[in-house]
């Protein structure tokens, strides 16, 4: 016989409690699991921040639509306004087309106003009288050739020809009393010219001639003051050389005086260009210096070559000590090397006895797939 279980009130209870520990279990492993939110956590002030954001940006989007909303209404009041305008503007060009039509677009102005005049035949002129009538060509009133005003303006020809020969003869007759006039005046200038050039030529040569005295007398005179300048800067010279020769004779150079080359810096000090040369006292003095400087100089050059000798001796001896230190290092270098390369081997026999050791005693228990499966399963 089948038995069926029927659950009641408490095992429904109870499922509804593991439902509620596992659903909790859950959210838990989740929030455990999450490394970001089990490290970091929530960024509640971002949220908070992102919150403030969406809200001002919400109030922003409600401002700009309020705003575009108030523009659209000015909009649309300003385009009544201009629409309006437009229609008074558009008004007022077809009143002023009108105006201009009736003022300068007549019937009457039209080119073509000839041919559809209704008066045409009243405003026709009547046949000619004269020349000078203006008719159309084809009204038969005006011929080639034909000329009604011929003898009256022969007439009037010939006056004004008549007219013209009198004009000349008078012009001519002028032309020539002008012409003889300026040939009075002209002969009248001429002689006037040709006597005063010759007042002039006579007038130039009396002054060259007075210029040439002039000089004669201004030459003259030159020559004389040249020639007693030349006596005076004669005699002057000649008195100069006197002069000079007396000084030469009688000057500290040529009576060879001592006492001009001292200097007034002190008696131990002479004038270059003055001095003649030292006497047999300060000769003596001058020898026994340079012998003591000789010796001095000998001295001091032995004394240079001891010390070199000295310090030849010295580099020498520091070069044995030098190389002596130089073979102890060496040996002592190698003795390290050789301690150094026994202790390197005794290590690496060390080393290979522990490698040996962890490749068959540590290293020979592996752990499996399920070792490392056990971990981080629950949040307990």
């Amino acid at each position: 016989m089948l038995k069926l279980q029927i659950a009641n009130a408490q095992d429904r209870k109870e499922a509804q409690n593991r439902e509620r520990r596992r659903q909790c279990e859950l959210e838990r492993r989740s929030r455990i699991f999450n490394a970001r939110n089990r490290k970091i956590g929530v960024d509640l002030p971002f949220l908070e921040r992102q919150v403030e954001e969406k809200r001002a940006e919400r109030g922003e989007l409600e401002r700009k639509n309020l705003a575009f909303a108030q523009q659209m209404i000015k909009d649309s009041n300003l385009a009544v306004v201009l629409e309006a305008r437009e229609r008074e503007e558009r008004r007022r060009i077809g009143v002023e087309i009108d105006e201009f039509r009736q003022k300068y677009q007549r019937k009457e102005d039209r080119r073509e106003f000839d041919l559809n005049n209704p008066d045409a035949l009243k405003m026709q002129l009547p046949p000619r009288k004269s020349d000078g009538e203006p008719v159309g060509l084809s009204s038969a009133q005006k011929f080639e050739g034909e000329d009604l005003e011929y003898e009256e303006r022969k007439k009037i020809m010939a006056a004004q020809k008549n007219a013209w020969l009198e004009q000349q003869v008078q012009e001519r007759k002028a032309a020539e009393e002008e012409r003889k006039k300026a040939e009075a005046a002209y002969m009248m200038a001429i002689k006037a010219r040709d006597a005063r050039a010759g007042d002039l030529d006579k007038l130039e040569r009396e002054c060259r001639y007075r210029l040439g005295q002039a000089n004669l007398r201004y030459n003259e005179a030159l020559a004389a003051e040249k020639k007693q300048l030349e006596q005076i800067m004669k005699e002057q010279e000649e008195a100069d050389n006197a002069a000079e020769m007396y000084n030469n004779l009688t000057s500290d150079m040529l009576t060879e005086n001592p006492d001009v080359a001292k200097s007034a810096l002190g008696n131990n000090r002479a004038i270059g260009f003055m001095y003649k040369g030292m006497n047999q006292e300060e000769l003596k003095k001058f020898y026994a210096a340079q012998k003591e400087q000789m010796a001095a100089a000998k001295a001091k050059r032995e004394a240079e070559e001891k010390m070199e000798a000295e310090w030849q001796a010295l580099a020498k001896s520091i070069q044995r000590e030098v190389a002596r230190q130089d073979i102890e290092d060496q040996r002592k270098r190698r003795e390290i090397a050789r301690q150094l390369m026994e202790e390197n081997q005794l290590l690496a026999l060390q080393q290979k006895e522990t490698e040996k050791y962890f490749k068959q005693v540590v290293y020979n228990n592996t752990p499996t797939d399920d070792y490392y499966s056990q971990f981080n399963t629950t949040t307990r």
